[in-house]
């Protein structure tokens, strides 16, 4: 589900984080304590090798993921989606994952207004099947629940529902878009093909993904769209979790000049946050939740909504980031709000796109 987010205009020390901690909790919040022991993630680990992971085996670390960034990559999608697949089959596992994601284009002709103009697609393999997903991005965030979008509601459907089935139409697949009461969905018109949607906002998902037993079903189709539609020079994406290291520096074959970074999750007291984001590197960030609560706790007057309190640890110091399923106020009067709570001035700053 989207997301609405905030985050302190500037960075504060650790001791200012505590403080921070320590005053949620007088106001009545069930705030996590320095030494309480909390799931913290980290992204944009950039690594020069795969082995750089072990500067985190101080503290456990789970779900880790492998992210290969391909710069300006205008190859065969056909080729680079089938040799991974034929890697992927040699190194099969319960837990193995692969994605690879490519940007494409709305077509000009539908005259987007409220969607960003760059949309984005994936090719998966899981052990027991594959998939493709297509994500449109709305240009304004109006998360479920939201009314302020009610009186656009006709053109964020109509205009939802022609990007989906533009993109049907190149990929050929057993979809179709339905639009029905005021609500949008796909359904398959195979059983062998399921479809789901997800990442709503107020207007409906703006992804969906189909699955199919045999990847191989899917290697035309998504070669089809990029070849049509993906942007070029274009940023490959390739994702990897589940494998052994023999098996990524395999795949790492596949594209040499391809960046690495992961990200994953790290067990850890909260009381290590420092140490944690010394060891990732200047790039990196970890994140850590503070505390969640109901907005009517502390703000009877406003719209109910559910908000969690975050730290985000970076070289340059600590930010606090606030997220909702709603703004439980008026857009102007949820800076002033938020900076009340904080004793900061914060900032609306969407999570990043993919």
């Amino acid at each position: 589900m989207r997301e609405r987010r905030w985050e302190s205009q500037e960075a504060i020390g650790f001791d200012a984080v505590v403080a921070l901690s320590r005053s949620l909790s007088e106001r009545g919040l069930d705030v996590k304590g320095i030494d309480k022991e909390v799931s913290c993630y980290f992204e944009e680990f950039w690594v020069k090798t795969l082995d750089e992971i072990n500067r985190l085996e101080a503290w456990p670390v789970d779900e880790v993921t492998l992210v290969q960034v391909n710069d300006r990559w205008e190859g065969d999608f056909f080729v680079l989606a089938g040799s991974h697949y034929d890697l992927f089959r040699r190194h099969l596992s319960m837990e193995a994952y692969l994605s690879l994601s490519h940007p494409w284009s709305i077509p000009p002709e539908l005259k987007v207004r409220l969607h960003q103009h760059e949309a984005m697609f994936w090719i998966g393999f899981r052990q027991d099947h594959g998939f493709i997903r297509v994500r449109l991005t709305p240009n304004e965030i109006i998360t479920p629940g939201e009314r302020r979008g009610d009186q656009r509601r006709f053109s964020w459907l109509s205009e939802r529902a022609s990007l989906f089935a533009a993109a049907v139409e190149v990929l050929d697949l057993p979809l179709f878009v339905e639009w029905e009461k005021g609500s949008l969905s796909l359904s398959s018109e195979d059983p062998a093909w399921p479809v789901s949607c997800s990442w709503p906002d107020a207007f409906g998902p703006c992804q969906f993904e189909q699955i199919v037993a045999d990847p191989y079903q899917l290697l035309v189709p998504a070669a089809r769209l990029i070849s049509k539609r993906g942007v070029r020079p274009a940023t490959i994406r390739t994702f990897f979790s589940g494998f052994t290291p023999e098996a990524l520096a395999l795949f790492h074959r596949l594209q040499p000049l391809s960046r690495l970074l992961y990200r994953g999750y790290i067990q850890a007291p909260l009381k290590d946050l420092p140490k944690m984001v010394e060891a990732i590197g200047p790039a990196a960030r970890v994140l850590a939740n503070l505390c969640e609560f109901r907005t009517g706790q502390l703000l009877p007057e406003g719209e109910e909504a559910y908000a969690v309190v975050g730290v985000v640890g970076g070289p340059s110091g600590y930010k606090i980031e606030i997220r909702l399923n709603r703004a439980p106020l008026p857009e102007e009067r949820m800076e002033e709000w938020l900076q009340r709570l904080t004793g900061i001035p914060m900032r609306y700053a969407p999570l990043s796109l993919y």
